[in-house]
């Protein structure tokens, strides 16, 4: 039964598209028609958010990295299909895989 588990992707699925929610609601993807800038302030913010989920996230959770790779693809399809250029969508999956793949941190 061990083995299954460790395939399950059913919580990695959920937890990678919620994130993906999430930054569509803090920087919506631009629309066609405008170029809507963001304020460095309100991208840094955003990141820190997203990185402070994915962070908690891998603490709670056993990912191993069939589970990691997964979660990266599912947040990665997940923005393009929200309509995101492909540096973006780079960028952001690469940053949530540093944060989940960090060795967890011992609690002082």
């Amino acid at each position: 039964m061990a083995a299954i588990s460790w395939f399950n992707t059913k919580d990695v699925d959920e937890f990678a598209r919620a994130l993906a929610q999430d930054l569509l609601g803090r920087l919506p993807p631009p629309t066609a028609g405008t170029n809507k800038k963001f304020t460095p302030e309100r991208l840094n913010n955003t990141r820190e958010a997203v990185q402070a989920r994915a962070a908690a996230f891998a603490r709670t959770q056993k990912l191993n990295w069939y589970k990691k790779a997964h979660l990266a693809n599912t947040f990665k399809w997940a923005l393009r299909e929200a309509g995101y250029d492909d540096k973006f969508v780079d960028a952001w999956t690469y940053d949530v895989m540093i944060f989940v793949s960090q060795k967890k941190k011992e609690e002082a």
